[in-house]
């Protein structure tokens, strides 16, 4: 009887998502799930949106617990881990939507209880495909068995996992902004949230980490990343990632004044 009760957690997935004001998101990331019938359950925590994120998320027939977010990511995550009844564990965020071969991989795998997987992400903005910058190269863990591992980071948060990561070919097409006015804002949000997370770690910053480090970030993203080879947008998104470092250490500055 036992041995019945732990094949389902085994077999089935859970789909992890965190929201807020996402109704235009989840209407249109989110009809692959249909031909996915192994993810038989969606936990979403949202924190408390003012769209219609909670009726889109009802057609999805996903189970919601509203919850602020308190400028921590990864205990949103957990929190919402809480509530899963399967242990494997897919984790997205609305504004992805997996390519149709991650989707018939979630659909036919044979999960490997000794690994977590690991999937390459594809960023857009403002609808331009990035191949290069920041994250142009990197895999994610997206995947995972929910008793070896732990979410880190307050902000852009990651799954870090006992067990060995197996990097898959596989994309997550990622559309986080759609214009210039959505980026600027998120900048703004996270650079906060990682600011108070330097200043809870007690981290000191000063006047020559304040120029250089936006700086360094820049020629890392935009030339030795390679950023430039995707035009206008990834000098766009290098002048970003360079803002958001700048602002994390003005605001971290801020905060040692007080």
């Amino acid at each position: 009887m036992n041995q019945q009760n732990k094949q389902p957690k085994q077999r089935n997935i859970s789909l992890l998502l965190l929201t807020k004001n996402e109704e235009k998101n989840l209407a249109v990331n989110f009809s692959w799930l249909k031909k996915c019938p192994r993810i038989n359950e969606i936990i979403a925590v949202d924190d408390f949106s003012a769209d219609h994120t909670l009726n889109e998320l009802k057609k999805l027939h996903a189970a919601t617990y509203q919850r602020k977010l308190n400028g921590n990511f990864s205990q949103q995550r957990i929190y919402g881990l809480s509530h899963t009844h399967n242990n494997w564990i897919l984790w997205l965020d609305a504004d992805e939507k997996p390519s149709p071969s991650l989707i018939k991989f979630l659909k036919q795998v044979n999960l490997d209880q000794k690994l977590s997987y690991a999937f390459k992400r594809t960023d857009f903005f403002a609808g331009k495909r990035l191949h290069h910058g920041e994250t142009g190269k990197l895999h994610f863990i997206r995947l995972f068995d929910k008793r070896y591992g732990l979410f880190e980071n307050a902000v852009h948060e990651i799954w870090v996992s006992c067990q060995p990561v197996k990097n898959l070919s596989f994309q997550i097409f990622h559309h986080p902004h759609q214009n210039l006015a959505s980026f600027i804002k998120k900048i703004n949000l996270y650079s906060d949230i990682r600011a108070q997370e330097l200043y809870r770690q007690k981290h000191v910053t000063n006047i020559f980490e304040i120029i250089f480090y936006p700086m360094a970030k820049f020629f890392y993203n935009y030339l030795y990343r390679l950023g430039f080879l995707d035009s206008t947008p990834g000098l766009i998104m290098a002048l970003g990632m360079s803002l958001h470092s700048f602002l994390v250490r003005a605001k971290l500055w801020h905060l040692q004044q007080a």
